[in-house]
């Protein structure tokens, strides 16, 4: 059945090269790295191979150097998802967070025996902060989590808004900023609380390089904060080799590519906004408006996300991203990533076809499919 192929595709987390598909669930920045690196990078591909990586002080300080900070207030991942089990397990005991979100950090939790306070934000996905800020205290949670924009639904909370939150939870033990899809947000201020990590010595702000770099196969995340304490304690949970050759490759040359890297998180932006009003053509779903390199969209009418998913995989060889069940989703989901402009036109089309299709059925009562 198609419907047990899109399962069993989507169970696997990747390794997508191994099927004709086209990924419009995972997000990555398609227009990064440049051509020169990825040149680059084959040129010296049988020394990495063959080569140990450094350890990860020094690797974090390859980092940290573009970000203007040390190796002691910078620590380097196998991903940002390295991260987070490492911080929940030091720090949280409860963690307060809104849904929906990336569940990483809720499940992460969970599976560790913490208490995690959910907060359900209204049907707009816009966070109410001085209702977060009172869920913090009525539940005396001792840690919280804003991930900005918001994944799934792409919301942007001002950066004056996160310093409130900031200032008003002080007494926290840890407050965690996941900033992983911040550089695609056009601007002209700075929307990140990086350069505030020394006001605040309960807070880290995370971020993954696999979505805005396009390197998800090299698999780097790193954390900040301006308490060194606890870079070295999440760099003492990590193991001694956990980054590979490649990706210590990666940010040695980084620097070079820092414009080429502004220049496709504008390209991303652009690409986006092509994907969101394609979607606002689509009469099925409802498309929410994003600030991240992705589109939640929810169905409205004449299907459901199984079918979509299934008829975009069998019709299309295309891959989305099922919500449905997600924590502070109450209905019908998808997310949509953003790929080049005419990758997203060819999704766009692609669900105009089967628009047509859907607008000839009709739902009866018990919810059974029939043509009209």
């Amino acid at each position: 059945m198609v419907e047990d192929r899109v399962n069993y595709v989507s169970s696997l987390y990747g390794g997508f090269w191994n099927f004709d598909i086209k990924d419009f669930s995972y997000l990555v920045n398609p227009y990064f790295p440049p051509q020169s690196f990825m040149l680059s990078l084959g040129s010296r591909l049988e020394d990495l191979v063959r080569s140990y990586p450094s350890t990860n002080w020094y690797i974090s300080s390859l980092m940290a150097k573009t970000l203007g900070l040390s190796h002691e207030e910078v620590v380097i991942a196998n991903g940002a998802s390295e991260l987070i089990d490492s911080i929940s397990s030091r720090y949280i005991s409860n963690l307060a967070v809104p849904i929906p979100t990336f569940d990483e950090y809720i499940n992460r939790a969970i599976n560790q025996g913490r208490n995690v306070s959910m907060y359900h934000m209204g049907v707009d996905f816009q966070l109410d902060v001085d209702g977060f800020i009172r869920h913090v205290f009525d539940t005396d949670a001792n840690s919280a989590l804003i991930v900005n924009p918001n994944n799934p639904t792409g919301k942007l909370l001002p950066v004056e808004s996160i310093l409130k939150i900031l200032d008003s939870l002080r007494h926290l033990d840890l407050i965690m900023i996941d900033e992983s899809f911040l550089d695609f947000v056009q601007t002209d201020s700075n929307p990140s609380v990086a350069g505030s990590i020394y006001e605040y010595s309960n807070l880290v702000v995370l971020k993954s390089l696999s979505k805005t770099s396009g390197i998800p196969g090299l698999r780097l995340g790193y954390a900040i904060s301006g308490n060194r304490d606890m870079v070295r304690q999440m760099r003492s949970d990590l193991p001694i080799w956990s980054i590979n050759s490649m990706a210590q490759y990666f940010l040695e040359e980084i620097e070079k590519h820092l414009p080429a890297f502004a220049d496709s998180c504008k390209m991303v932006a652009d690409a986006t906004d092509v994907l969101y009003q394609g979607l606002c053509t689509i009469p099925f779903i409802k498309p929410y408006p994003t600030r991240a390199n992705f589109v939640l969209c929810e169905i409205i009418s004449g299907t459901t996300v199984q079918e979509l998913t299934s008829d975009l995989f069998s019709e299309f060889k295309m891959v989305v991203n099922n919500q449905s069940k997600k924590k502070g989703l109450d209905g019908e989901f998808v997310r949509i990533a953003s790929r080049t402009k005419e990758e997203n036109i060819q999704i766009i089309d692609a669900l105009g076809k089967l628009s047509l299709d859907y607008s000839n059925r009709i739902v009866d009562k018990e919810g059974t499919r029939v043509n009209k």
